[in-house]
């Protein structure tokens, strides 16, 4: 089992009500509740962390090389099947 801690967390006497009716309707403890929510709500923000880190390193790399693919090209890629993808294009091209 991996190392835990306890921790303490001040909730508005309305959420505490309403975590122990969802507990209770549920069949399990606020506990349990409680360490979900926290683990999925960490798990979405280090999702969009991770997802703007990509960006920066996307819109990095397009600065740096010009290079980029657009809509239509993507579009066509995946209707024909995908396979290799075709040049890039590149920003100073006309």
């Amino acid at each position: 089992m991996a190392e835990t801690v306890a921790l303490s967390v001040k909730l508005p006497i309305a959420d505490k009500k309403r975590l122990a009716k969802i507990a209770k309707q549920t069949k399990r403890s606020s506990h349990y509740i409680m360490r979900e929510a926290i683990q999925k709500h960490l798990d979405g923000l280090q999702d969009r962390l991770d997802f703007l880190r990509e960006a920066q390193e996307a819109w990095k790399d397009y600065e740096e090389t010009g290079l980029y693919y657009s809509q239509e090209d993507m579009l066509a890629w995946a209707k024909s099947g995908g396979g290799e993808l075709p040049p890039a294009r590149s920003k100073w091209e006309k």
